[in-house]
């Protein structure tokens, strides 16, 4: 039987395409209908979970229904374009910027390309290009106490140890989780504090499809930016710590309790697809405590 989320795939590239000339955040909600196109590709997933992800995803196409029109047939495609959008990722591993966004954003935009390679037509690569072009750029104040964090480089870094392989990365990544705190404003400034948390397991898993797909040196200088990541994830302010999550509101990501709400927020579908994947990756011993502290940051969830 065909599904709504049997569509996901190419209305998320083309979402995310069209999304790029209102700024790169833009480009989430394609990227969470593409997170929610590949759970259930690479998961077997209760029921209510497909519901759910079918649900929010559908939030989003009434939320910007220009952005999820079908592509219409007057373009022809083009493989050789995907070039362009391997060196926009290419860019975005020079340093790190937004979290990882560009690594976050543009392979799940690269994955669907691969498996559709009619989708790479010139009007839908113009968009990804401008996306990934994007998200080189930044506010140097985004971290808790420091003034430019485009200055802090891997050298500066002494309490997180080096790691060169994904499957290291991966267990960084879960076992290094700083408290979850739900973001605020203080003294006129946002900080995300738990939604960076959230980045440093979507640029992770990010970077465990480039290795798939063959990127290797993509992937080591990647990881190079997602060690700085996890290093700034880590400021934050004593005072805030009195609200962590030291409980999450269920401890499985395909809990009922979590798939039952329609979100805003697109990480909400990101997260999960993210962290399912890397799971996979731990040792099994390991699995049950990682997937708790996920929870945690899902449980903050809008």
């Amino acid at each position: 039987m065909q599904r709504l989320v049997d569509s996901y795939l190419e209305l998320g590239v083309v979402g995310m395409a069209r999304a790029a000339s209102s700024g790169w955040f833009g480009g989430h909600y394609g990227a969470a209908l593409l997170a929610g196109y590949y759970m259930t590709r690479e998961h077997d997933l209760p029921e209510h979970v497909i519901d759910g992800i079918e649900r929010t995803c559908e939030s989003y196409r009434e939320l910007k229904p220009d952005w999820f029109l079908p592509l219409e047939d007057n373009e022809e495609a083009d493989p050789a374009l995907l070039q362009k959008v391997l060196a926009g990722l290419e860019e975005n591993v020079k340093q790190l910027r937004t979290s990882g966004h560009g690594l976050a954003l543009g392979v799940l935009a690269l994955k669907a390309l691969r498996e559709r390679p009619d989708l790479i037509r010139p009007t839908v690569v113009e968009g990804l290009v401008t996306l990934l072009k994007k998200t080189t750029e930044d506010r140097k104040d985004r971290y808790w106490g420091i003034a430019d964090y485009f200055e802090v480089t891997a050298a500066d870094i002494r309490d997180i140890p080096a790691y060169h392989t994904t499957l290291e990365m991966a267990e960084r990544t879960f076992g290094e989780l700083p408290p979850v705190v739900q973001g605020r404003v203080i003294e006129g400034v946002i900080y995300h504090f738990s939604g960076e948390v959230d980045h440093s397991i979507t640029h992770a898993q990010a970077l465990t499809d480039l290795e798939r797909f063959g990127y290797g040196e993509l992937t080591a200088k990647g990881m190079v930016n997602h060690r700085v990541q996890l290093y700034l994830d880590r400021q934050m302010p004593d005072f805030v710590l009195a609200d962590e999550v030291k409980e999450p509101a269920f401890d499985r990501i395909t809990s009922p309790d979590y798939w039952a709400k329609t979100y805003k927020d697109p990480h909400a579908l990101k997260v999960p697809y993210a962290a399912l994947d890397l799971l996979k990756r731990l040792p099994e011993e390991g699995r049950e405590k990682a997937e708790r502290d996920v929870c945690k940051l899902l449980t903050l969830m809008d």
